[in-house]
This record gives structure tokens, C-alpha cells and sequence, in this order.
């Protein structure tokens, strides 16, 4: 289905209709009209635009997804552009651009496929939350603030990614490739939710400035206010999660370090053993005229000496934690 519309009552009386001439004629102050297009396609667009009667509608700005979110103010209504994020079955982010056309009493947004938070908000109960007592300006901002939960749904996603390879790197060595490979994946991840995301500070400033009075003159004012708050708080917690990326490496680094140092001791402990056993054996293979040396035990006296001075070693590598 290329449409869904849905006509929200205040008085609980919410269902999904079939759109038809003059719908928007017959609206109240206390009904609001969500049309949902899933398909950005010209044809599309201007049959809905025509049989609701709305006219100068920016098709060519719909249809035109490689901008910067912004804000446009039209006569009857004001249009907006956002970018969303999900998560394919791949576990690869990928962007949604979604139009939205704002007006009295309605609201139509444009988008390629199903977007799973207009898909759940779609499908909720009847009558449930009472949707239709909202005016348009207030759906938007509902809608705004499912838009930026949807980034921190990601972000979760990246911080349990984080928390898995912290386990990795205590558990047991990961080799270097393995390490980077993860690690450019999420930094990369990182990055995209900042480039996609950041810029739409442009429209929730917009929306929310005292001279937008389609908005600063209704109740939804206060709303977007706190959504200005609730944008700033995702971008913050996108910066750290970038931080907290980048401190895998620090983390990774520290347990290389540690391993090395570990190495170190070892073959120190067993350069101290080898060059114990080899003065032992110097020292006896000098060539002095002694009685010593004629003794027929004396090469078990020499065997002992060396493994002695091994014993006392490894006893005293032991004691500093060297093996």
C-alpha cells in the first residue's frame, strides 16, 4: 500500500479511512488527519495533494533527499526535512529521509519503505493516549521526539557492541586484524549517526524560535522547547559514545602493554636461569691445575650447582610474579 491515512478523534474515535475530496473539510479542531505516503514518487505525491485539495505543494524538494535538514515556510502549511536511522538485518545503519507537510488539523509525511517508528505509532490501539486532542503542531513534535529516540536505539546497539568487546580484549588476546576490523565498524557507526544527525539542529531551532508562530503561538511551544533539551542531551550522548569508542583502542593498547611486559619477564627469567647455568659451567671449565677438576663426581657437583641455581631462580621468579 503506497498510503495510509489515519483520522485521530478527540473522544477516542481513531481508525484508519480511505482518503477522499473535501476529507479535510470536514475536520474539527478536534480530529487530526495523518496521511503517511511510503513511497517518494511524484505521481503519488501530487494524487494526494489533488484530492485533498491542497495546492503549491514543494514536490520537487521531496523528491530532492540529498539536503541538509531544514525548514520552509509555505502560506497553509510549513514543510520540514529529517533523516532517521535504522539498522539493517546486516547489523549496517542506513538513512531514512522523511518529509513532513505540516497544515491545520493534518499532518502527511513522505518516505521510501516503513519507518518502524511511524510503523508502531501507526498500529497502536484505539483510542489509546487520545491522539486526536493533539493539534498538529503537538503530533509533530510527538513524532520529532520518536525521531531522536530512534538514534538512541542505535546508540545502544554501538554501546552493547562496546561493552562485548571490552569483554573480548579481558577474556582472551584478540588479534590486532580482528580488533581493528570491529573497531573501524564502530567508529564508523559513530560517525554516521553524528553526520546524519547534528544537522537537524537547523529545524529544531527553527521550530522552535518565538517567530515560527505556527508553533510559538499554540500549546506545542512549550514541547519543542524540551525537545531543543532532548536534541542537545542525543548529541551529547553521540559525542561520548564517539569518546568511549576511541578509549577501546587506550583499553586494547593498556592490555597489549600488559602482555608485553608479561613476555618481558619471562624471557628475562629465562635469560637469568640460562647465564646462572652458564657461569656455573664457565667457572668449571677454566683451565687451572686442581684437584677439583680430577674428581670423578665432580661432573654430577657441576650438574648440581646448575640445576641448584635454576631452582633458586625460578623460586625467586615465582615470588615477583614472573612466571
Amino acid at each position: 500500500m503506497e498510503v495510509l491515512a489515519y483520522l485521530y478523534d478527540a473522544e477516542g474515535n481513531d481508525k484508519k479511512i480511505e482518503l477522499g475530496a473535501k476529507v479535510l473539510e470536514g475536520l474539527n479542531d478536534k480530529q487530526l488527519l495523518w496521511i503517511n505516503i511510503l513511497v517518494r514518487d511524484r505521481n503519488v505525491i501530487e494524487r494526494v495533494a489533488e484530492t485533498l485539495g491542497l495546492e503549491n505543494i514543494p514536490i520537487e524538494g521531496i523528491l530532492r533527499i540529498a539536503e541538509r535538514p531544514k525548514v520552509f515556510k509555505y502560506k497553509d502549511f510549513y514543510h520540514f526535512f529529517i533523516v532517521s536511522v535504522d539498522v539493517d538485518e546486516n547489523g549496517k545503519l542506513f538513512p531514512i529521509p522523511i518529509d513532513y507537510l505540516v497544515g491545520k488539523n493534518y499532518v502527511i509525511t513522505v518516505h521510501d519503505g516503513d519507518v518502524k517508528y511511524l510503523q508502531e505509532f501507526g498500529k497502536r490501539k484505539k483510542g489509546e493516549n487520545n491522539i486526536g486532542e493533539l493539534d498538529a503542531e503537538s503530533f509533530v513534535g510527538t513524532m520529532l521526539d520518536l525521531h531522536i529516540v530512534s538514534y538512541f536505539r542505535v546508540l545502544e546497539d554501538i554501546e552493547e557492541a562496546v561493552d562485548k568487546m571490552d569483554d573480548e580484549i579481558l577474556q582472551k588476546d584478540l588479534r590486532d586484524e580482528d580488533f581493528l576490523k570491529q573497531m573501524v565498524r564502530l567508529r564508523g557507526d559513530v560517525s554516521k549517526l553524528r553526520r546524519w544527525f547534528c544537522p537537524h539542529r537547523d529545524v529544531f531551532y527553527a521550530l522552535s524560535r518565538p517567530d515560527f508562530r505556527r508553533i510559538a503561538e499554540t500549546d506545542a511551544a512549550e514541547m519543542f522547547q524540551m525537545l531543543n533539551q532532548h536534541f542537545e542531551t542525543a548529541v551529547n550522548a553521540i559525542e561520548t559514545s564517539r569518546d568511549t569508542v576511541l578509549s577501546l583502542f587506550d583499553f586494547y593498547t593498556t592490555k597489549t602493554s600488559h602482555r608485553m611486559n608479561n613476555t618481558m619477564k619471562r624471557l628475562t627469567f629465562i635469560t637469568l636461569m640460562v647465564g646462572g647455568m652458564g657461569v656455573v659451567a664457565g667457572v668449571l671449565g677454566m683451565n687451572f691445575e686442581e684437584e677439583f677438576f680430577k674428581n670423578s663426581v665432580g661432573f654430577w657437583i657441576a650438574l648440581g650447582l646448575m640445576i641448584f641455581t635454576s631452582g633458586a631462580l625460578t623460586l625467586l621468579a615465582w615470588k615477583k610474579n614472573w612466571i
